[in-house]
């Protein structure tokens, strides 16, 4: 099946006859208007008008630099130019920046692995619809500095038993203070975030077949009791039944 758009490189010769060649051919590097479109669009967390976008873009032609030798990987440079940019815009959109970060990495090699101009497109258009969506989960959460810093501190480090003085010092903050700042902007106490957090992995962790013993060690609960015990608090029933009963 053919396309519906068109991949032009400009720039296949020399540096200094780019420009020449670009003026011949009246063909130029994509408009910034609709990188910048399609940014705002990703911080924004609107897919509707991401989608938009992208079928304007799609229905015309895919304009890219003589960015490699050969015309696949030329498409493929483009693609991760685009990544790199969309990522930054999630980022200033509330999406935490490790997440965005290990996302931006696996579209990466999504896309360093596809074999063709359609699958490479096919790649970096389902996975902006991915990212749009994971920003719009995470708007509607402004908060100020350091809880912000505490947030993202207890998300990468749920493997590890967190203390509230080290979630001090990361948000410049007294212990007192940042317990009473972090209720008000998030509705729940440090403790019940951090426990929360970790619940809602041990689900990940045993989806991914990981028993719940094992689940309870990683995820370092004070011991295998106190997990069972918080787990069936908030879901209705042990581990190792909603394990038996995935």
């Amino acid at each position: 099946m053919k396309s519906r758009y068109e991949i032009v490189s400009i720039g296949k010769t020399r540096d200094r006859e780019i420009l020449f060649e670009e003026r011949e051919t009246g063909f130029t590097h994509l408009p910034f208007k609709y990188e910048l479109a399609m940014c705002n669009a990703i911080k924004q967390g609107n897919s509707v008008e991401l989608s938009a976008l992208i079928d304007d873009i799609l229905s015309d032609v895919i304009i890219t630099g003589h960015l490699a030798g050969s015309e696949p990987m030329r498409l493929k440079y483009w693609a991760v130019t685009v990544v790199a940019n969309a990522i930054h815009y999630a980022i200033l959109g509330g999406l935490d920046e490790t997440d965005a970060y290990n996302f931006s990495d696996m579209c990466i090699r999504s896309i360093d692995a596809a074999g063709d101009a359609d699958t490479c497109i096919g790649i970096l258009t389902g996975y902006a619809g991915e990212l749009v969506k994971m920003v719009e989960g995470s708007m509607g959460k402004s908060y100020s500095p350091g809880i912000k810093k505490t947030l993202h501190y207890i998300h990468v480090h749920l493997h590890e038993k967190i203390l509230i003085e080290t979630l001090a010092g990361i948000a410049d903050l007294s212990k007192d203070y940042l317990c009473v700042l972090f209720k008000k902007e998030t509705g729940v106490t440090v403790h019940d975030h951090i426990i929360d957090e970790k619940l809602k992995e041990s689900i990940k962790l045993m989806e991914g077949g990981m028993r719940p013993k094992e689940v309870s060690f990683v995820l370092a609960f004070s011991s295998q009791s106190h997990f069972t015990q918080a787990f069936k608090k908030k879901y209705g029933v042990t581990p190792a039944v909603y394990q038996k009963n995935m």
